[in-house]
């Protein structure tokens, strides 16, 4: 039994499969007339911290890989568009994907 959250992207333990459902997050993301989606303005104090925003955001930080898949940032030592407003899916809805995603490739 994995100790990670389900929430965690590191439940699809594969880096390709990963790279794979985080097309599929940005396409539903940028899927326009997508009533879903809330929006989040990044903050100056949280500029190197996407664990931060995702606590803000969904009150956890297990959502901190999605902070940063959807500002195009992919290592923690560059900074978060400090100002921009970001559009991000419920929570909810990444785990049913996420779940969708790992049973329908067998993980």
């Amino acid at each position: 039994m994995s100790k990670l959250s389900r929430l965690s992207a590191e439940n699809i333990e594969d880096d390709i499969l990963r790279a794979h459902f985080f097309a599929i997050v940005m396409e539903y993301i940028n899927r326009s007339g997508n009533t879903d989606l809330f929006e989040y303005t990044i903050r100056l104090d949280e500029v190197y911290r996407a664990d931060l925003v995702s606590y803000r955001a969904y009150a956890t930080v297990e959502l901190d890989w999605l902070v940063s898949l959807v500002c195009d940032v992919d290592d923690p030592m560059n900074p978060l568009p400090v100002g921009q407003t970001i559009k991000l899916p419920p929570a909810a809805w990444v785990r049913r994907s996420m779940r969708q995603f790992m049973d329908e490739m067998g993980l």
